[in-house]
């Protein structure tokens, strides 16, 4: 799938979540993470994608170099199916496309148990001591389910624009 820009909203390592804020055209930040554990991977939104949540598209990126507020090539490789207290939630999982040492990751398969163990931790935990606040992930998807649901937030972005 080409042509797909992610937005970098957290850097790999990081523990402050932010969101970009389209009025004020910049990041801001919403809080820390309750936990410790830092991000195993960068995080964001996909740029023209209206997901069921009403935001862009969340989208995992793992690469290399990337700096916050980065737009980047990315290549689907896989996604979560997400839900909190807010509805539907997925998280696509994919790669920077520009960075040839990650070209090896072709599907969710590909990242190791444990990156993929922190990951689900992470969403499950981030929102601990948030009064009716939470998250569960119900389980993952491939590269071919990744491509389904980012060419339906493709179709909602663009029936709503």
């Amino acid at each position: 799938m080409e042509g797909l820009k992610g937005y970098i909203e957290m850097v790999t390592g990081s523990r402050v979540k932010r969101v970009f804020n389209e009025e004020e055209g910049k990041l801001k930040v919403t809080r820390k993470t309750a936990l410790p554990l830092p991000y195993p991977f960068n995080y964001g939104f996909i740029n023209g994608t209206l997901s069921e949540d009403g935001d862009p598209l969340d989208v995992f990126v793992i690469g290399s170099n990337i700096k916050l507020g980065d737009t980047i090539d990315i290549e689907p490789i896989g996604l979560l199916y997400v839900e909190d207290d807010k509805g539907i939630d997925n998280k696509i999982i994919a790669i920077d496309a520009s960075d040839e040492a990650f070209s090896h990751i072709r599907d969710i398969k590909d990242i190791g148990k444990q990156k993929m163990k922190e990951l689900k931790h992470l969403l499950e935990h981030n929102k601990d001591g948030m009064e009716n606040r939470w998250t569960k992930v119900h389980k993952a998807g491939g590269k071919a389910n990744a491509i389904k649901i980012i060419d339906k937030a493709i179709k909602a972005y663009n029936d709503n624009a």
